[in-house]
């Protein structure tokens, strides 16, 4: 629809992805600060300014129309989703990892079913009718959700003049834990979305693969959609540090080796299950760490997942020119496998690198 404007339509999809991470990551302070009777109606604006994105971007005519659409409007949406993060940990603590993995799984389905669904609705119905689908399947979909979502303990009335919510006790800021926490996810978030940005731009530099780039991705989440839940289980049962190393080295040999030397098919497609099962869940791992440092503060796990959150959103933004800064590299020419072979060398060197310096630096992270 836009030739010669791949630049701006990719700044939308870094912008969707990135800012929605960004948007959760401010919805902290914001419903820390705000009266539990008001989320219901914030969560009702993030479900129309959500919608509604999906709907203009319909009548879209030029680019830097989906800037502002799916870049800007659609994030937004992050009003509705934030306030299902308490609610896990207000029902959930034996199996709170496992119920975490479960909440990000069902991400990783949708991620594996949308792209085909919408691809098969673009060739039956064209565009328009499709963006109309997806607004009303956004919609309803969400609105049918939000008549499930209770809290365990209701909200008590306010005296007046009282303050609605205590004040947040920022003491976590001096413990090792939350430190050791953030620098985990600002580290594996710069390879994170690596794999599922340039794979398929991958596969065709190295001659026609079966799946294609777009199965591959497909293959990848599909694998995370099991993998959450697996994440969650496993730290659960055991210190979350350890998990959290044993799967980012995993994924970074995979990264090293599978992608590195995938030449061929099979192992694109290994290596597509192996980081859908182990790299891209490593938000499964987040409800463990932000338990043990907020400890026993109720109003601790929102403000901490949404700095989680905007961390990850914030590094994503600097994947970008880091990564397209790797691909002009041509340092390893001549090596084995695809690394000498394509382009791609130093990419995956430094995906590999980061995932598993990430995992390193939350080895350490206190036991229960």
């Amino acid at each position: 629809m836009f030739p010669h404007s791949e630049s701006t339509v990719t700044l939308a999809s870094n912008l969707q992805n990135g800012m929605l991470l960004v948007g959760v990551g401010l919805c902290g302070p914001l419903f820390a600060a705000m009266s539990p009777k008001l989320v219901l109606p914030v969560q009702l604006f993030g479900l129309v300014c959500g919608t509604l994105a999906f709907i203009l971007t319909a009548f879209v005519t030029s680019a830097w129309q989906l800037v502002i659409t799916l870049g800007i409007l659609y994030p937004l949406s992050s009003l509705l989703f934030f306030p299902c993060i308490p609610i896990l940990y207000d029902w959930f603590v034996e199996r709170r990892g496992l119920a975490s993995g479960i909440m990000f799984g069902g991400a990783a389905v949708g991620g594996t079913i949308f792209p085909l669904m919408t691809a098969k609705l673009l060739d039956a119905v064209k565009y328009k009718p499709t963006l109309y689908t997806i607004a009303a399947m956004f919609g309803s979909c969400n609105g049918v959700a939000m008549i499930f979502l209770r809290r365990r303990v209701p909200i008590a009335p306010v005296a007046p003049g009282r303050r609605v919510r205590p004040p947040i006790n920022f003491a976590f800021l001096k413990r090792r834990g939350f430190w050791e926490m953030v620098t985990f996810v600002a580290i594996t978030s710069l390879g994170s979305f690596i794999p599922s940005v340039w794979l398929p731009t991958f596969a065709d530099a190295v001659g026609p693969t079966h799946p294609g780039g777009t199965g591959l991705v497909a293959i990848m989440y599909a694998s995370s959609s099991f993998g959450n839940p697996m994440v969650g289980f496993l730290a659960d049962r055991f210190p979350v540090g350890f998990v959290v190393t044993g799967m980012c080295t995993a994924a970074a040999l995979a990264a090293w080796l599978l992608w590195g030397l995938g030449t061929n098919s099979a192992l694109l497609v290994l290596f597509s299950m192996v980081w859908g099962m182990l790299a891209l869940p490593l938000a499964a791992t987040w409800s463990q760490m932000i338990s043990y440092v907020a400890r026993d503060d109720p109003a601790l796990p929102m403000l901490l997942f949404s700095i989680c959150a905007f961390v990850r959103g914030s590094i994503n933004f600097a994947s970008g020119p880091i990564s397209t800064a790797l691909l002009k590299s041509g340092v390893l020419r001549g090596a084995a496998g695809a690394y000498g072979t394509t382009n791609y060398g130093a990419l995956l060197l430094f995906t590999g690198a980061v995932t598993f310096v990430g995992g390193l630096a939350a080895a350490f992270f206190p036991r229960r």
